[in-house]
């Protein structure tokens, strides 16, 4: 789901017409019926039906629709500050290399694409204690964290990452995998000492399982090159596609699914008006995702 897909919608429900709404945004057609209906397969919903020469919202569109439009307010309020200069400070966000990547960097590009530029400065921390005393301490405006903890902050859900096993080709798997089924599977993982690493290990042991450990790494970026090079697989979360060749990878889910839960952490009251916009803007987009 993209902060596009959204504007599509809401011009589609607008005007009752796909073209009518591609007209109204000057992009095409076809373009936007695409984008529309991806957006229905990621959802496994559907948003619009056939009204005569028109397409009418569905009950589960009206819904959508309804919170798709309270995502755009929330956004062109974004942009109403960032253009008459309520900046202030950069906005500082404490967060793991790997949400940084995976989750703040999606975000401020999402932003740029609808005309806000968040000028930015990332804190890397190797642990939710560490981005909690960050932004306790003020020394980070927003922390993003995938482990909920015990807190006095402000805590805005982010909505939920699938986990999901990345393999080299050729593994005897099925489609979706059991935890038992990880035995023997040579993995990549944190290296021992550090906080993921030891909630791993907690995971594993609750579970029954020993890992056959191939290589360790607090480097995302290696991780998935060990699953190029066919040396190890990595169990991997993240809001984003992957970028890596899917010829050249396995993408597996979990038999019962699992999801990490992902949230944003701020002092209460402690922020200038825009970076209270770009708070409401995250959480009124989780909610849709949530919905």
């Amino acid at each position: 789901m993209n902060i596009q897909q959204l504007r599509y919608v809401v011009a589609t429900a607008e005007t009752g017409s796909m073209t009518a709404a591609a007209a109204s945004l000057y992009v095409a057609q076809p373009a936007l019926s695409r984008a529309v209906r991806q957006l229905e397969r990621e959802l496994e919903v559907t948003l619009f039906t056939r009204a005569g020469r028109g397409v009418a919202l569905t009950p589960a569109g009206e819904r959508f629709a309804g919170r798709a439009r309270r995502v755009l307010r929330s956004i062109d309020a974004l942009r109403d500050a960032d253009a008459t200069g309520d900046r202030g400070a950069p906005l500082v966000i404490a967060a793991s290399p790997t949400l940084q990547a995976s989750l703040a960097l999606p975000i401020l590009s999402a932003l740029r694409e609808q005309g806000v530029a968040v000028h930015t400065r990332m804190l890397g921390c190797g642990s939710t204690e560490e981005v909690h005393d960050l932004v306790a301490s003020g020394r980070a405006d927003l922390g993003i964290c995938d482990q909920v903890i015990e807190t006095a902050l402000a805590v805005v859900p982010l909505g939920r990452a699938e986990v999901r096993l990345i393999s080299p080709p050729g593994l005897d798997l099925p489609d979706r995998v059991t935890l038992a089924q990880l035995a023997g599977v040579p993995l990549v993982l944190p290296t021992v000492g550090t906080d993921r690493r030891a909630a791993l290990d907690r995971f594993f042991a609750a579970c029954g399982i020993t890992p056959v450990v191939s290589i360790e790494s607090d480097e995302r970026s290696v991780w998935m090159e060990a699953v190029l090079r066919g040396l190890a697989s990595c169990i991997w979360h993240s809001v984003e596609a992957l970028r890596a060749p899917q010829h050249e990878i396995v993408v597996r889910g979990f038999e019962p699914p699992m999801f990490q839960e992902l949230n944003a952490v701020h002092l209460a009251g402690n922020v200038s008006p825009a970076k209270v916009h770009l708070l409401d803007t995250l959480r009124r987009f989780a909610e849709l995702v949530a919905g």
